[in-house]
C-alpha cells in the first residue's frame, strides 16, 4: 500500500506541474530552491500545513530555473488528496483581482488545454467535465473553476481533478487538486485546503 501511495504521489506530482511544463522544458535545471513560506507581494502564506494537508515540496522558479515570471509552487498532500498552488505573473505587470477579467480567463483556458494535453499524453483516461466551468468563492477569493472526472491509468481508479484560477494583487493564483472519487474523506478535504489558504488573503 505504501509503495502504491508513493507511486500515486509521484505521478500526480508530474501531472500537477503540467501547466508550467512547456515553459520549463527549455530551461536548464539547477538545484531546486524552496519557495518562501510567505509570498511578499500578495501576502499569501503557505505554512507547514493547510487544513488537513501537509506541505511536501515547493519551488522558487526564479532561483531554481532563472525564470522569475514563472513564480512559485507549493505542494500539499493528505493520504489521498494532492494539492498544488502556483503564484506567478508571466511578466504581466497588472492583473485584476478576481475571476472575470480577460487575463485570468486566458490563463484558465490555457490550464484547461494543459489538462487536455496531459490526457492525450496518457496521464488520464476517459477525461471529461464533471462540474462545468464557473466561479467559486473561498473566503475573499473568487476563482474560475472546473472539475473533471477521469480514470487513473496506473490502477484504473476513478479520480476527480479540479482546476482553480484567480487574479490576486497583480498575480495569478492557480490551484490543481486530484483525489479518488471513492474516498469521501478526500472529497471533504478538497475545500478545506483551499479555505485554509484563503484565510491569509485580504482585499
Amino acid at each position: 500500500m505504501a509503495d502504491a501511495m508513493r507511486a500515486f504521489a509521484a505521478g500526480l506530482g508530474l501531472l500537477l506541474t503540467l501547466g508550467l511544463t512547456s515553459a520549463l522544458a527549455q530551461t536548464p535545471q539547477g538545484a531546486q530552491v524552496p519557495a518562501p513560506e510567505r509570498h511578499l507581494e500578495t501576502g499569501l502564506t503557505f505554512p507547514a500545513t493547510l487544513g488537513p494537508a501537509r506541505k511536501v515540496s515547493s519551488n522558487d522558479y526564479g532561483k531554481s530555473n532563472n525564470k522569475p515570471q514563472l513564480g512559485f509552487y507549493w505542494g500539499y498532500q493528505t493520504a489521498q488528496l494532492t494539492t498544488s498552488f502556483y503564484v506567478y505573473n508571466f511578466g504581466i505587470t497588472s492583473i485584476a483581482t478576481g475571476a472575470g477579467n480577460n487575463a485570468v480567463l486566458q490563463q484558465f483556458q490555457q490550464a484547461q488545454s494543459d489538462i487536455d494535453a496531459g490526457a492525450k499524453a496518457g496521464r488520464y483516461e476517459q477525461l471529461q467535465v464533471s462540474k462545468a466551468p464557473g466561479n467559486c468563492t473561498f473566503g475573499t477569493l473568487t476563482f474560475r473553476c472546473v472539475t473533471y472526472s477521469a480514470i487513473r491509468p496506473t490502477d484504473k481508479r476513478p479520480v476527480f481533478t479540479r482546476l482553480l484560477v484567480a487574479g490576486y494583487r497583480n498575480y495569478f493564483l492557480k490551484i490543481r487538486q486530484d483525489w479518488p472519487q471513492d474516498t469521501p474523506a478526500a472529497g471533504r478535504d478538497v475545500d478545506a485546503v483551499v479555505l485554509s489558504l484563503a484565510a491569509s488573503a485580504t482585499l
